[in-house]
């Protein structure tokens, strides 16, 4: 099924040119097709924070997380998914590292704005799920991500409205 959902992702950039939202949960800034933002009864839900070279440190994105931590605390039956990843430079060990480190900043912020542990699961991939295979630098930065997926209370992912928000971008 992983196999299936790559290929149809990357399928619809080869032929559009562009990124869909809907089809993998993302936001990729200039990559994506058109402005459109995730938004849930109302509630903005940043789908991927990004990262630059070699940082695992939260930057301008903090006020999308209060967002998700918003969201999250008023639906006690949601969890989230936070999904760390890297780009293609250095070795794969400390790609590992440096993914799941990602993954655990964005849990520990959104611990610390009163989300429970218990209702977060974190995953680093390294650099083995890129989005795109790029060896520029500037490009690469949609694989420099954790992506948050909205989970019901069985730990599923669940079905999200897309609504064009201008307002909003995850990828800055």
């Amino acid at each position: 099924m992983k196999l299936l959902t790559t290929s149809l992702v990357l399928l619809s950039i080869g032929i559009s040119g562009c990124v869909s939202n809907q089809a993998i949960y993302a936001d990729y800034g200039d990559l994506a097709c058109g402005n459109t933002t995730t938004v849930i009864d109302g509630h903005y839900w940043p789908t991927v924070v990004n990262f630059d070279f070699d940082k695992k440190s939260l930057d301008v994105q903090q006020h999308a997380l209060d967002q998700a931590a918003q969201l999250l605390k008023a639906n006690p039956t949601l969890n989230v998914a936070v999904i760390g990843s890297a780009d293609n430079s250095g070795k794969a060990g400390y790609n590992d590292q440096l993914a799941k480190a990602r993954a655990n900043v964005v849990a520990n912020y959104l611990q610390r704005q009163g989300l429970a542990a218990h209702r977060i699961v974190t995953l680093g991939t390294g650099s083995r799920e890129p989005f795109i295979i790029s060896n520029n630098k500037t490009d690469n930065r949609v694989n420099r991500r954790t992506q948050l997926i909205l989970l019901g209370a069985d730990f599923n992912p669940v079905s999200m409205q897309y609504n064009s928000v201008a307002s909003h971008s995850s990828a800055q």
